[in-house]
């Protein structure tokens, strides 16, 4: 008596690697495919995006010169309640003299803890006949 048992019967084995093989080649073609074809719709440029790129490098070289201005220079924010803007580095500097003079830092102005309404009282029941 043989190593195989004698209730089984002898199936042919299959060989799977061959489909394996031709699964990846078809794979491989199918991406470099897609790769190819998206590949050549970007070599269409838009002439008027090269402009709109300049366009935003300009105005973020504009709001960059504008931050720069607001961090390090003095200004007026409003003239008439006498609010001004000073440089980051002077600003600092005044709160850290502030914090060494011992006083405890407090709120600007006053916590009020919310008040929650009292649940209104369900309806009555209505009376049994």
């Amino acid at each position: 008596m043989d190593a195989s048992s004698p209730n089984l019967p002898d199936l042919p084995t299959k060989r799977i690697w061959p489909f394996f093989v031709i699964g990846l080649i078809f794979i491989l073609l199918f991406v470099g495919l897609n790769a190819w074809l998206s590949g050549s719709a970007n070599t269409d440029v838009d002439p008027e995006e090269a402009a709109r790129s300049e366009e935003r490098v300009k105005n973020l070289a504009s709001v960059r010169e504008e931050n720069q201005k607001k961090l390090h220079e003095y200004a007026w924010v409003d003239r008439a309640k006498g609010t001004v803007q000073i440089p980051v580095d002077r600003a600092m500097e005044l709160v850290i003299s502030e914090l060494n003079t011992g006083i405890e830092p407090r709120p600007a102005y006053p916590i009020v803890q919310p008040t929650t309404p009292a649940p209104t009282p369900a309806a009555p029941a209505p009376p049994l006949p």
